[in-house]
């Protein structure tokens, strides 16, 4: 079975990579978000507005536990999703997970031009996105090292990542 986990901070490419592998491997694209929000008729934002972090977190908590009863995928999580309620251990007993590391000075690069989409950063100048992401990233950098591969950015394509799943079907 191909599951395959893509973590890391918001803005390092998980969804863009994920559809692209997905095509490559001919199975199906999900972006943890998105699919969050059809299942709630809200936003992210809208559930942040409204329920707060926290009862997003138990949302996608929740929306972990649904896959398990799914085939094969590529999975786009959100950037916290790994960093609460054990998810991180649950996602690598889903599938294979690889975190797309990134620095912070790329991730605010990133970033700079999606503040509006993304909740927790917008309204944020420059310089205290910046400081933000070094934040959250050391907070979060724990959860995201438990993935079974982390990958740099240069090992951040559909070909490497497809290798190193025939090299554990191998194994």
């Amino acid at each position: 079975m191909k599951r395959v986990i893509l973590v890391g901070f918001m803005g390092c490419g998980k969804s863009t990579l994920g559809k692209k592998l997905a095509k490559r491997l001919s199975i199906p694209f999900l972006d943890s978000d998105e699919e969050i929000e059809k299942g709630v008729l809200m936003s992210v934002g809208e559930i942040f507005g409204a329920h707060g972090e926290s009862r997003f977190r138990e949302i996608e908590t929740e929306f972990i536990e649904t896959l398990f009863d799914e085939g094969d995928f590529v999975l786009a999580t959100g950037g916290g999703m790994p960093c609460f309620n054990k998810n991180m251990e649950s996602l690598n007993k889903l599938g294979t997970s690889f975190y797309l590391e990134r620095s912070p000075k790329e991730l605010a690069h990133r970033l700079r031009n999606a503040k509006t989409q993304r909740p927790l950063i917008s309204g944020l100048s420059d310089e205290d996105l910046l400081s933000f992401i070094e934040e959250k990233l050391s907070e979060r950098e724990e959860a995201y090292k438990q993935a079974t591969f982390v990958l740099s950015r240069e090992e951040q394509t559909p070909e490497h990542i497809e290798s190193l799943i025939l090299l554990l079907q191998k194994g």
